[in-house]
């Protein structure tokens, strides 16, 4: 669910003008903007190639955003488009109608939404964008409360959010439902810790695919408290070709620094792993997924040598 925002490239004699390079698109306010989920492209490349060469751009500000904008360019309209989630937070919204506010300036343009609706830079603050956030909001409620589901996963800049029924009735039952949501949401993705990236491998003789996290000595990890194929995933592998998950525990001998100093020390069922970890040692951060505070080397080592008992 979203909703999508359209800014007329400015048009020149034969044409249009040249389309914004990533770096000129993330300068048009008086903040600094960020994308997200570029992968391992070079930043250098990334900020001096057109908007037009990617997709989409998820772009946000670290100190406000939840979920941020997606920003991408067609070509064949000439169009800017500017897409926000639903629901998205009060922030992400101000910050993505002061974008497309921008974007109307610089390029003298009405500004056009998938609901037919024309605004202008003069008027698109009055965008009730309120009411998106709030059917958004219902919609997650109505899944988990008619059994459909038990949660209900939505993604943000830095990590997903997972919802249950426990936090549905926190946000619907509060004085401001759209603040505590976009509450939530924020704090998920500013919390300070490393989200671990799940990988898959097949075994090559019996073909058994195994899913696979780390966590690395000292560093506050977010994990799944069970895991499952997360949604960028799922064209790679589905949760049934999944035959176990475990854990692989990385230490560090040396410099923090120098990547030869991380060595895999062992690996262990992911389940046990999760039944072994002190209380102490973790907290839900949402209905999935947990804060897994550092683990020293002993404690680390203390964790196999219990796998091999």
């Amino acid at each position: 669910m979203s909703i999508s925002f359209y800014v007329k490239n400015k048009k020149k004699f034969l044409g249009y003008k040249a389309v914004l390079n990533v770096e000129t698109a993330l300068s048009l306010l008086d903040k600094e903007l960020y994308t997200y989920n570029t992968g391992n492209v070079d930043i250098n490349d990334l900020l001096l190639s057109p908007v037009s060469n990617y997709q989409c751009l998820l772009i946000g500000d670290d100190k406000e955003s939840s979920r941020g904008f997606e920003l991408s360019y067609d070509t064949q309209y000439n169009n800017y488009i500017v897409r926000i989630f639903t629901p998205s937070s009060r922030e992400d919204w101000l910050l993505a109608l002061e974008y497309i506010k921008a974007l109307a300036k610089e390029f003298d343009s009405e500004i056009l939404n998938e609901r037919g609706e024309v605004y202008t830079a003069g008027n698109i603050d009055k965008f009730d964008y309120e009411s998106d956030i709030l059917y958004g909001i219902k919609v997650i409620t109505e899944n988990i409360k008619s059994g459909e589901s038990d949660t209900y996963v939505i993604f943000g800049t830095t990590r997903p959010v997972s919802f249950n029924e426990e936090m549905v009735d926190e946000i619907n039952n509060s004085n401001n439902p759209i603040d505590t949501f976009s509450r939530i949401v924020r704090n998920i993705q500013n919390l300070d810790a490393y989200s671990a990236n799940q990988r898959f491998y097949k075994n090559d003789e019996d073909e058994r695919i195994m899913g696979a996290y780390s966590l690395t000595e000292n560093v506050r990890t977010i994990l799944p408290y069970k895991p499952s194929v997360e949604f960028h995933n799922l064209d790679i592998v589905k949760n049934d070709d999944i035959a176990f998950w475990n854990i692989g525990f990385v230490t560090i001998n040396g410099d923090e620094n120098d990547p030869n100093s991380y060595q895999v020390i062992g690996q262990l069922d992911y389940n046990d792993f999760i039944k072994k970890l002190p209380k102490d040692k973790y907290r839900f951060i949402d209905a999935s997924y947990i804060l897994v505070e550092p683990l020293s080397k002993e404690e680390i080592l203390g964790f196999l040598e219990i796998s091999v008992n």
